[in-house]
């Protein structure tokens, strides 16, 4: 629903408290009159970069938790929610609360009557102004290298061929298990070498949780490797070692036409996997992929410009969550390219398969 079919339906106490909000000289009795100078006064782009300049991390935070959200309408207890996982420190009495108010006044959102509730939406129209706004700022804040890298990876379907890769290993090769149901590193380190990116084992130096199952026993990339196998139900945890079920076996002889989808869910799943620690993780990669076009940005550059739309996850900094929990995964999923201007300096573009998996994402909205 646009901001024009929004503002019918919208409660008209809010639409009077808006008008007054935005200084608007309109007859408040008059709907009619409302709907019209409300919907200017929102659409205009000086009066958005105007609040823009106004608005507050938390509403940042919680704000870009809705532009790209597939929802149309939420109830008060999701707005809640989401208000609080956009303030990185414990929130003193109601300051959630307050948060969804000010939105509400600004007209971001809207509060709607049905028969038996009330709930709230925001505007399809005004979603897409500010993704362009929130995108636009970060692109900005990020330095743009205009020059194409010498080097650079693109991994488009090949974390879908490693899925083949390890369920081949486990069919062709005895793998026993340590009594947490861990491969053992020498295992691990068989099955990274026929992987097309190498990892070294987990050597328990670092406090590691909250993105899955495995992350604690394996290293980034192969922890979502297995638990996504895991998690289909291909792999069997046993006494004697690891194993794969009968779907497990038809998989390992997967044509490789099938690696379009199961690239797809290997997204989906990361989604899933890590949607705990970073609650916003459905809006940010695709507010990635939108920043990462269409020139290659500087990661320095880009991690600085991004660390305050994250929160930190315990021992993940604000700077971690953005440089390995986001980007290092996008790379690897294939959403994103990775390349090197100099030895120490990569940069980043998006894939021609993140642009469309983006594309597909939002139209399926």
């Amino acid at each position: 629903m646009n901001l024009a079919d929004t503002l019918v339906y919208a409660d008209i106490r809010q639409l009077r408290q808006l008008a007054t909000s935005c200084g608007l000289t309109c007859n408040l009795h008059s709907k009619h009159d409302l709907i019209q100078n409300l919907h200017n006064r929102l659409t205009s782009l000086p009066f958005c970069r105007e609040m823009q300049e106004k608005l507050t991390w938390e509403e940042k935070r919680f704000l870009l938790s809705l532009i790209f959200e597939a929802r149309k309408e939420y109830s008060r207890e999701a707005l809640l929610s989401r208000a609080r996982k956009s303030f990185k420190e414990d929130i003193q009495h109601d300051e959630h609360e307050r948060l969804v108010e000010r939105v509400l006044k600004c007209g971001w959102l809207f509060r709607m009557q049905k028969p038996h509730s009330t709930v709230y939406a925001i505007p399809s129209d005004l979603q897409r102004r500010w993704r362009d706004i929130f995108v636009k700022e970060v692109r900005d804040a990020a330095y743009g290298n205009y020059t194409k890298p010498d080097l650079y990876r693109d991994d488009t379907y090949v974390m879908a061929h490693d899925v083949q890769q390890l369920l081949r290993f486990v069919q062709t090769n005895r793998v026993p298990l340590s009594k947490e149901g861990v491969m053992y590193r020498r295992q691990q380190q068989k099955l990274m070498d026929l992987m097309a990116v190498r990892e070294n084992p987990v050597d328990g130096k670092e406090w590691r949780f909250g993105y899955g199952r495995r992350f604690r026993n394996y290293p980034d990339r192969l922890a979502l490797l297995y638990d996504y196998t895991y998690h289909q139900q291909w792999l069997r945890e046993r006494a004697e070692g690891l194993t794969l079920t009968e779907e497990g076996m038809r998989q390992a002889l997967a044509q490789e036409w099938e690696k379009e989808e199961r690239a797809n869910s290997l997204v989906t799943f990361w989604l899933l996997s890590y949607k705990k620690a970073i609650p916003a993780i459905e809006s940010l990669w695709m507010f990635i992929v939108s920043i990462c076009e269409p020139e290659w940005l500087d990661e320095e550059s880009l991690v600085h410009a991004l660390q305050n739309w994250v929160c930190p996850f315990y021992y993940d900094t604000e700077e971690e969550v953005v440089r390995r929990r986001l980007l290092s995964m996008m790379v690897y999923l294939g959403i994103l390219s990775r390349g090197m201007v100099t030895a120490d300096s990569p940069v980043y573009l998006v894939t021609n398969w993140g642009k469309s998996l983006l594309n597909r994402t939002q139209h399926c909205k």
